[in-house]
């Protein structure tokens, strides 16, 4: 599908002016009614359902299992957010839906839709489109945000996976680790397995405690060193769960989605996207650069970041700071979005703020040759950029 600007921008006018912008909106008893219809289907047909919760790694989990389920021969409807460049990637089956397939879908269901919120309207969409599609073998679902109070979690799931715990949207989820788990460990159930791989002993000890007592099937997987491996390592576990004769593999030892060491080229240099966009998640993106040693291979690094507590950005910046002592440039900048963080906060921590990274980006691109730009921070501020580099 060829990103198109003007139609992009008509869906997301539509959905602004009818369901607000995407913010967490709790409400299982209000949206019951609206899904309850769709998730009895599914059921019927005999789709499996995969729920995938976690802090960090949900989306590359996510677009791993469904890759590797494709592999299988398996049909898969995959579910995620947010969006990085086009509304069109959360409905994906197989591949991406059209535009003019999401636009005539909107349109019918915004008839009989009411009273939600811009996600649960959007996941209302997806599982509409996903029913008068061939039979779906496997639904693959990644919360949104937390999981006891997601959309997604009006199905029963037959396998539920936790990638990560660390502290993020702690006004929403709580601000200890105790209780964001709780929150996200809530897409469990009864007599179905549950996949972690916490490299906390304390968070296995209380994840083995729900279990235990809500007698869910707790499976402890070894975390591995490279985070992104591990994410890898948990998608093919999940595969091999419903699928044990097969043995799912990659044919290379990272693949890349949207936002996720996703490549574009922009005037003779080349842009790597990686979402780090919180505390943990920046560490993470770092530890990877180190275990590979590819500290080398990157000249700039560009990145903003969605709204968040003032000390988080602190210590995003100061890990940052660290690496680019590796020779690294820092382009530190802001971009226009109602969740980007505050131009101030990002300029009052640093002396090297990029006034305007469009302009700093064509300025450096006509200079240099054969750079490699690492772009990372918020998933919106990566859809700006891109949509800039496709624009020129």
């Amino acid at each position: 599908m060829k990103f198109d600007p003007i139609i992009e921008k008509r869906l997301m006018d539509f959905l602004h002016q009818n369901f607000g912008f995407e913010v967490f909106t709790p409400g299982l008893e209000r949206t019951g009614p609206l899904y309850k219809n769709l998730v009895n289907q599914y059921k019927k047909a005999g789709t499996k359902v995969i729920t995938i919760a976690g802090t960090n790694g949900k989306g590359q989990t996510a677009h791993t299992i469904a890759h590797l389920l494709k592999l299988q021969d398996c049909s898969v409807a995959l579910w995620t957010s947010p969006h990085i460049l086009s509304i069109c990637e959360r409905f994906n089956f197989g591949e991406n839906i059209s535009y003019g397939e999401l636009e005539r879908e909107m349109l019918l269901a915004h008839k009989i839709a009411n009273g939600v919120s811009f996600y649960e309207f959007l996941f209302f969409v997806f599982l509409r489109i996903g029913l008068k599609r061939a039979k779906i073998d496997y639904l693959v679902l990644e919360v949104g945000l937390g999981g006891r109070l997601d959309a997604v979690n009006h199905f029963d799931t037959d396998c539920a996976v936790i990638t990560s715990i660390s502290r993020d949207h702690q006004q929403i989820l709580g601000n200890s680790l105790r209780e964001i788990l709780l929150e996200k460990i809530a897409v469990s159930r009864e007599a179905k397995p549950l996949f972690t791989s916490f490299s906390l002993d304390y968070l296995n000890e209380l994840a083995a405690i729900y279990c235990q007592s809500h007698h869910v099937d707790l499976i402890i997987l070894p975390p591995e060193a490279d985070y992104y491996q591990s994410n890898i390592q948990m998608a093919q576990a999940i595969v091999h769960f419903f699928l044990p004769s097969a043995l799912p593999t990659l044919k290379s030892d990272l693949l890349t989605f949207k936002g996720r060491h996703e490549v574009m080229t922009f005037k003779g240099n080349t842009l790597i996207f990686i979402g780090a966009h919180n505390v943990e998640g920046m560490r993470k993106m770092l530890e990877h650069f180190s275990i590979k040693k590819s500290f080398n291979s990157l000249d700039v690094v560009m990145f903003s970041f969605s709204k968040r507590a003032q000390k988080e950005i602190e210590v995003m910046l100061q890990m940052l700071v660290h690496f680019s002592m590796k020779n690294i440039e820092l382009w530190p900048t802001s971009f226009d979005h109602p969740k980007a963080v505050d131009r101030e906060v990002i300029e009052k921590e640093s002396s090297k703020f990029i006034n305007d990274w469009r302009v700093q980006l064509e300025k450096y691109s006509s200079s240099n040759q054969n750079k490699t730009i690492l772009v990372c921070g918020s998933y919106y501020f990566i859809g700006d950029v891109q949509r800039f580099i496709l624009s020129s």
